[in-house]
């Protein structure tokens, strides 16, 4: 974990095709993995404290990914947790539909947001929570401790890229797990990771499965002083 920053654990979990894309460009709602990831990335889920994900990867799909397995949901409860992870929406701007599917499931939702994102849903009961982290944009700082203040210890990130980088670049990120997906999606579909931004520091593999045609891969991610 980077010593210069107070925060949950981080277990990034996202799924990418051969050439490291997160998603149809055609289909952007539709998962790209098989029926195994869904239940990998279950299991993942039912370990952490809360789930954040970027406001493209709402939209894009619609609904957070709420545990279904009742013997996760039972495991959780028997350990005195909540049946769902808080569901963490980012978004700087605000801008969400509030018609979205998101809306109407059986969770607790909050909106990790910037002031003037704050401002579009002033009196909405819509969230949980509403933590301002930054005028303009996420200060990442603030946001932590947002998540520290509500008890938050273990997060995973869903995605999308520029959420992933932004966690990169500032050393939040203590574990990845990818699916390798067999596909080739093209340069119109998002990336895993955007251009021009870089990552300072090395991962350690800690895992490697293979499940039919996909591989999972879990790492460890180092960060350079």
């Amino acid at each position: 974990m980077n010593p210069l920053l107070s925060r949950p654990q981080v277990t990034a979990i996202l799924a990418i095709s051969l050439d490291g894309r997160l998603a149809r460009a055609q289909t952007p709602g539709e998962r790209i993995a098989s029926r195994y990831d869904f239940q990998h990335l279950e299991q993942q889920v039912a370990q952490v404290d809360a789930v954040l994900f970027g406001a493209t990867t709402l939209r894009m799909g619609g609904t957070a990914m709420r545990l279904q397995s009742p013997y996760l949901i039972a495991e959780r409860e028997h350990q005195g947790r909540s049946p769902q992870p808080l569901q963490i929406v980012c978004s700087a701007s605000g801008e969400l539909d509030p018609n979205l599917p998101f809306f109407r499931q059986p969770i607790h939702r909050a909106l990790l947001t910037t002031e003037k994102g704050a401002s579009r849903w002033q009196g909405s009961t819509a969230f949980d929570h509403c933590w301002c982290a930054g005028v303009e944009e996420i200060d990442w700082r603030q946001a932590f401790r947002h998540l520290q203040g509500a008890g938050i210890q273990t997060l995973a990130v869903l995605g999308g890229g520029q959420l992933l980088a932004s966690l990169l670049h500032i050393g939040a990120v203590d574990e990845l797990w990818l699916t390798l997906c067999p596909l080739l999606l093209g340069s119109a579909a998002p990336s895993l990771y955007p251009a021009g931004l870089e990552f300072a520091g090395t991962l350690t593999l800690l895992n490697v499965l293979p499940v039919g045609n996909e591989v999972y891969l879990h790492y460890r991610l180092h960060y350079y002083a």
